[in-house]
């Protein structure tokens, strides 16, 4: 199971339980499930998760709840496989604890499987949902972006012409990884293909919305008020021989509490005092961003940060970097 499938899955599966045992009480305990529980709060102690963990036990059926701490328990199995391997186990342990005869085995696990993925099923519906962007095509090429029928999109989303090869997820991707000599010139390449320090990822990645807007190949972070560490995030990437960063919308996303304000900078090489690009984002607004890339630039980070006070009660969103990518020099 993927560390993205099982984490929505054991937030589907809590999230069904909590709200369960709200309406029926006691009747509703369930020992299994409430190991399950125990071991992610134990996993999030940390103050700013173990706050994420109380605001979704107390409104389990929230969307920001659900998928703020669909996040961070993502984040944490894909960093920590002894937990993630615990989880599964947990997941497991719960569907045939109670098995006998090998013929019943078959059939309560196969129940098992169906319930959960009803229960994640049933997670999804009720979730404020996107629509899926299409994939890049071949130069020139345009996003065909359906957003909701009741909003209109407030940012193009037209992209750029290429003729680079594309990998299988549509990226445009250079012959050498970094270097816009090896593509065409004026070919983008989305910064998920680009090379990074220790090959670190700080933000998370691919596709996202921006203000219910969906976009491709995004990146993003989660900020929080109540945090230090997380006011303010960065991420890297490595490159060389290219002119200019685009990047279609700035903002947050759909499921951000909708008081936060994001200045979102970009810095070039060894910089991270001047920025080369500055844009302030207010609440509920998505923005487009550009940057021409000075000559001999060999790295570019992206660093958002807060413009709402710090402070508890804790207000926390993702600040997304919608399709962000570069412009290749040529060769």
């Amino acid at each position: 199971m993927s560390e993205d499938k099982l984490a929505r899955t054991v937030v589907a599966v809590l999230s069904h339980y909590l709200i369960r045992k709200s309406a029926e009480g006691p009747g509703a305990y369930n020992g299994p499930l409430e190991d399950l529980l125990s071991r992610v709060q134990a996993r999030l102690s940390e103050p700013f998760l173990a706050e994420v963990f109380e605001r979704f036990v107390e409104r389990p059926s929230g969307t920001v709840e659900s998928e703020t701490l669909q996040l961070h328990v993502r984040e944490v199995v894909t960093r920590d496989a002894d937990f993630a391997r615990e989880l599964t186990s947990a997941l497991a342990g719960r569907k045939v604890s109670r098995l006998r005869s090998p013929r019943r085995r078959t059939r309560l696990i196969l129940a098992g499987v169906a319930v959960i993925l009803l229960l994640v099923g049933t997670f999804v519906v009720g979730r404020v949902t996107t629509s899926r962007p299409a994939q890049v095509t071949a130069a020139p090429t345009t996003i065909n972006v359906v957003p909701p029928t009741s909003l209109s999109s407030a940012v193009s989303t037209t992209a750029p012409p290429t003729s680079t090869t594309k990998s299988s997820t549509g990226s445009a991707v250079p012959a050498v990884p970094g270097d816009g000599a090896s593509a065409p010139k004026g070919s983008p390449v989305f910064l998920l293909d680009l090379p990074r320090p220790d090959d670190e990822w700080n933000f998370s990645r691919g596709d996202h919305d921006v203000q219910l807007t969906p976009y491709p190949n995004s990146l993003w972070n989660t900020l929080a008020t109540c945090n230090s560490s997380s006011y303010s995030r960065e991420q890297q990437f490595r490159l060389k021989n290219f002119t200019r960063l685009e990047v279609k919308a700035v903002g947050t996303d759909s499921t951000s509490s909708p008081e936060l304000g994001v200045k979102f900078e970009v810095f070039v090489n060894d910089d991270a005092v001047n920025a080369i690009q500055t844009v302030l984002v207010n609440p509920g607004e998505a923005k487009p961003l550009s940057a021409e890339l000075p000559a001999g630039v060999f790295a570019v980070k992206l660093r958002t940060s807060f413009t709402t006070a710090p402070g508890k009660p804790c207000r926390s969103g993702n600040a997304v970097w919608g399709s962000p990518y570069v412009v290749a020099s040529g060769s």
